[in-house]
C-alpha cells in the first residue's frame, strides 16, 4: 500500500542483500524506516519486540525468517530455528501456520533459491487473501453513510498489503467511495492511533481517533454504520481472539443492533482449537500499560511513566469474542460458517 507516493509491504525479501527487510512499526506514526537483516535472530527478535505485528505480518516474516535460517544456518534449522521461530509470540496462529508450510518445504531439501521463493508464495498467498477478502467485505461496508469502526490495527501493517479489517475500506475508497473510520487508539500500545489512523491519511481516508471507551458512546448515538476488526485465531466454532477490547465492543455492538464483522484469512482459521477457551492469550509486562512513548515538542522519542512507581498492572494482549456476538465473518472464499 501507499506511503507518500511509493507502495511499500510490511515485509519482504531484500534481494540486495540476501536478508529480510520489515517496517519498524514501533516508530509509527513519527518515523517511516525499514529494516534490513541478513541473521535470522534478528528477524525471530522483530517479531517477539512487535518491530513487526499482526497476525498475517507475522506469519510472512516468520516464512522470511525461517527461509533466512535455510540459507546461512541450514544445519539447525529442524532442531533449533523451528522451535525458535515457533516460540516468538503465543497467540497468532499464522505464526505456526507459516512455521508448519516452511517445515513442509525444507523437507524436501530445496536449494536457497527455492525456499526464498517459497517463502515469497507464502507472503503473496496472504496478500490475495486479503484483496479477496476486501471485495466481499466492501459489499457489508457499503451502508448508511459509511461510518464504520475498527480497532487496533489490521491494515496493511498487520497483513504484509491491504489489510484484512481495512481491506474493504481501501475497496470503498478505491470505488469512489467516501468512508469515514472510526479509530479506537487501542490501548495500551496505541495500535490504531499509531498505525491505523497513518495508514488510512496515507491513503487519503477520512478518519478520527477516538479513545477506546467512546466506541460504545458512539453506537449509541447512532453515528456507527459498521464494524470491522481482524483477528489473531478463529477457533472451530467461530469464536475470535483478536486485541483487547474487542470483546467489550462486540457486546456494545450487540446491544445497539450495529453489525460487527471480523475479517481474516484462512491462515487465522485454528481447526485444533474447538473452542475460545482453548485458545491461548498471551500476557505481556505491565510496563506497555504503566508507561507511554512518544514524540515531545522538540521531535524527540522520550519514554515516560504515566503511573504511581508502585502500582503494577495486568497487561492481557487478546480476548475472545464468542461467534454468538458477530455479525459475519469473512475470509478470501467469503463468508465463513464453523
Amino acid at each position: 500500500m501507499r506511503v507518500g507516493l511509493d507502495n511499500f509491504r510490511a515485509v519482504n525479501w531484500h534481494h540486495e542483500s540476501g536478508g529480510v527487510q520489515w517496517i519498524e512499526q514501533r516508530l509509527l506514526p513519527h518515523c517511516f524506516e525499514q529494516v534490513v537483516s541478513i541473521d535470522p535472530e534478528n528477524v525471530a527478535m522483530a517479531i517477539e519486540t512487535m518491530q513487526v505485528r499482526g497476525a498475517p505480518s507475522i506469519g510472512a516474516t516468520a516464512a522470511y525468517g525461517l527461509a533466512l535460517a535455510w540459507t546461512k544456518d541450514k544445519g539447525r534449522f529442524f532442531d533449533f530455528w523451528l522451535a525458535r521461530f515457533r516460540s516468538t509470540r503465543p497467540t497468532a496462529v499464522n505464526l505456526f501456520h507459516a512455521c508448519n508450510a516452511m517445515q513442509t518445504c525444507a523437507e524436501s531439501n530445496p536449494t536457497a533459491q527455492q525456499i526464498i521463493e517459497y517463502a515469497d508464495a507464502y507472503a503473496d498467498a496472504e496478500v490475495s487473501a486479503n484483496k479477496r477478502i476486501g471485495k466481499t467485505m466492501a459489499e457489508f461496508l457499503a451502508v448508511g453513510e459509511r461510518r464504520i469502526l475498527t480497532h487496533c490495527n489490521a491494515g496493511w501493517l498487520a497483513a504484509v498489503d491491504w489489510g484484512t479489517a481495512t481491506s474493504g475500506i481501501y475497496h470503498l475508497a478505491h470505488a469512489g467511495e467516501k468512508p469515514f473510520i472510526w479509530v479506537d487508539e487501542t490501548r495500551p500500545r496505541l495500535q490504531g492511533a499509531r498505525l491505523t489512523a497513518w495508514e488510512l491519511n496515507q491513503e487519503g481516508i477520512d478518519c478520527r481517533i477516538q479513545a477506546d471507551g467512546a466506541a460504545a458512546w458512539m453506537m449509541a448515538q447512532g453515528k456507527v454504520d459498521a464494524i470491522v476488526v481482524g483477528a489473531d485465531r478463529i477457533a472451530a466454532n467461530g469464536d475470535v481472539a483478536n486485541k483487547i477490547g474487542t470483546y467489550g465492543l462486540s457486546l456494545a455492538a450487540k446491544e445497539h443492533a450495529v453489525p460487527m464483522y471480523v475479517a481474516a484469512p484462512a491462515s487465522t482459521f485454528d481447526a485444533n482449537c474447538s473452542t475460545g477457551l482453548d485458545i491461548p492469550i498471551e500476557e505481556r509486562g505491565g510496563q506497555e500499560v504503566l508507561r507511554m512513548d512518544g514524540v515531545d515538542i522538540a521531535g524527540k522519542f522520550q519514554d515516560v511513566s504515566i503511573a504511581a512507581p508502585e502500582v503494577s498492572a495486568n497487561n492481557p494482549a487478546f480476548d475472545v469474542t464468542p461467534f454468538t456476538n458477530i455479525t459475519a465473518i469473512i475470509n478470501e472464499s467469503g463468508v465463513w460458517n464453523p
